[in-house]
Formats: structure tokens, C-alpha cells, sequence
């Protein structure tokens, strides 16, 4: 099978996310007519451009650039997979995940009805979820657009907001579609500051689903 070139998956995300190149060459910062040259195989995205491809796809820049997830452990029924950063409400950031370095693996255990698909694993900070993780759990996430899903009302989404100063928000909230059809992003938590929702589609940032959360690590209190 012949494998994706990086501009391949630059035009195949640009059009799932539903942009131009105009559109894309904003979110990272160059002119259309280097995205023309990203996809056309021409020239390449620099680190810069690929950490903000990778984060619009919802997936690791690994992943981004076709490197694939340790392979499982068929012997012990684990998988292994990185996280790569932390999620908290109200704290914005250049960039969303840690550098390479201070990344890591982490193994779980594999359950049946598990989809069989990647991950990406993320430390919880902070109380916006505290109700369902609290803070020092780890969330493990497979990317909306990488494996076409679609949330369903009731699941835990991760959720990539961007300003106007172009920082990133990356949060966990829980996906609700009301009786009325309208979309909501919920907090679950004990904590006063974190009890509005936010309406899909009416915020003045920029907010994209890029994950369901599938598995996750819950902190015990001594932890916490």
C-alpha cells in the first residue's frame, strides 16, 4: 500500500475540517501560496506549522507524520500508548502538547469491546471535570477527524479552543444535545468557576471536538 505523503494528509485534513487554503494558511500563520506548495509535495510544514496541523486533526505530531503507535501486546493484552499533555480549563497556550522529551508512555489494559483504534493520552489538571476526573487523572483519546467519529450526547469530548491572540485552550467537557437539538459543552464539576456551558457554534473562539474519551485513569485523593 503506498503510503501518505504529508501533503496528502495537509489537503485530506484541510477539507475534512472544511477550510480553504486562504483559511488554513491564517490558522498557521504562512500564506496560501505555501499551502498550495504543502500539498502539491512541493515544500514541506515546518515544526511550527505541523504542531498546529496535528492539534486541528486532534492527534500527536507522531501521528500526524505517519509514525505509528507502538504495536500491541497481543501476550498480555496491553497497548501502550503517550500522553502528551495536560488539559485544563482557562489556562492558554502557545502551543498544546509538551515537548517530545517530557512526554511518555503509559500501558493499559486492553478490553474487548475496545475500538481497535489509536490513542492519545492526556494528564487532567485542574477542577472544570472534577465531577467525573479529577485533577492528576489521565484520559486516553482517539481523534474525531483521524478515525471519523462523531460524538454522541452524554460523551466526554476533548474539546481545542483558539483566540484571537492565537493561544489554545485544551479542555474535557461532556457532549449534550438537547431536546431542542441544540449542542452543548458541559463541565462536570464541584467547582463554582466551572458551571456554565458553552453553546456549540455561538462562542467568539474558535472551538473544535477533536477526541471522544474512551479509556481512562482515575486519581486516587492522595493523589489529587
Amino acid at each position: 500500500m503506498k503510503t501518505e505523503t504529508i501533503g496528502q494528509r495537509v489537503k485530506k485534513l484541510r477539507k475534512d475540517v472544511g477550510l480553504t487554503q486562504t483559511d488554513l494558511a491564517k490558522q498557521c500563520g504562512v500564506d496560501q501560496a505555501t499551502v498550495s506548495k504543502w500539498e502539491r509535495g512541493i515544500d514541506k510544514p515546518g515544526s511550527k506549522s505541523i504542531a498546529v496541523l496535528a492539534d486541528m486533526a486532534g492527534m500527536p505530531v507522531s501521528a500526524f507524520l505517519g509514525i505509528k503507535a507502538a504495536p500491541r501486546n497481543t501476550a498480555q493484552n496491553v497497548k501502550t500508548f503517550r500522553v502528551v499533555a495536560p488539559l485544563q480549563a482557562g489556562v492558554w497556550r502557545e502551543a498544546v502538547e509538551w515537548p517530545p522529551d517530557e512526554q511518555y508512555d503509559v500501558p493499559i489494559p486492553w478490553h474487548p469491546n475496545m475500538p481497535d483504534m489509536p490513542m492519545t493520552g492526556y494528564l487532567v489538571q485542574g477542577n472544570s471535570m472534577n465531577k467525573v476526573y479529577p485533577s492528576g487523572s489521565l484520559v486516553f483519546v482517539s481523534s474525531t477527524i483521524a478515525n471519523g467519529l462523531k460524538p454522541k450526547s452524554g460523551q466526554r469530548v476533548l474539546v481545542q479552543r483558539r483566540n484571537k491572540d492565537g493561544l489554545y485552550e485544551a479542555t474535557l467537557k461532556e457532549y449534550v444535545v438537547d431536546e431542542n437539538g441544540k449542542k452543548w459543552l458541559w463541565p462536570r464539576s464541584h467547582d463554582p468557576e466551572f458551571q456554565a456551558p458553552i453553546e456549540v457554534g455561538k462562542s467568539d473562539d474558535d472551538i473544535t471536538i477533536t477526541g471522544i474519551v474512551m479509556y481512562s485513569f482515575i486519581a486516587e485523593p492522595f493523589l489529587r
